[in-house]
């Protein structure tokens, strides 16, 4: 009798180790979501002017890399690369969500097709929120181009955090 007493006592140790494990990467992982949503959120407030600078300043450094390093003048084509900088960011901003989502919503008790679904749901809405956010911030405009991205960006992080990882 005193053994299983034992028995028990060790195998709720290791149960609550355990839950104390899966609590702490649901922690850290809705931390790092809500980072990423901060920053979305940041990047969205900016006005017209500040977040065309940004992009401005990455599109001039390709710019000069590429006529310094490459030879290949791209100065007429400045602003073809920029639309491709602001397009690429709003890709790669969301594919991180995407992952972000994802591990969040892995950390609970669902089916897996449950999680895709839910990430992708979650990114999608957190997407169009975000253009309706930039209709209010001036030299802003809310465009279904940018969600279309935002949302394959999500999308693809997703298929391919489940497939690559799982």
């Amino acid at each position: 009798m005193h053994g299983g007493i034992r028995k028990i006592i060790l195998t709720n140790k290791k149960d609550s180790k355990r839950m104390n494990f899966k609590n702490l990467k649901k922690i850290v992982y809705g931390i790092f979501l809500i980072i990423w949503m901060i920053i979305v959120f940041g990047f969205s407030n900016q006005n017209g002017k500040v977040s065309q600078s940004s992009s401005d300043r990455i599109t001039n450094n390709i710019v000069q890399v590429c006529d310094d390093y490459f030879g290949i003048s791209l100065k007429n084509h400045t602003t073809d690369i920029s639309f491709i900088v602001r397009k690429l960011a709003h890709f790669s901003i969301y594919f991180l969500g995407g992952v972000l989502i994802y591990n969040f919503l892995n950390t609970f008790r669902l089916k897996r097709k449950y999680i895709i679904i839910l990430s992708i749901v979650w990114g999608i809405i957190y997407a169009i929120t975000d253009e309706m956010h930039q209709f209010f911030i001036d030299g802003r405009a809310a465009q279904i181009r940018d969600v279309i991205i935002d949302s394959c960006g999500v999308i693809i992080a997703i298929l391919a955090r489940n497939k690559l990882i799982d």
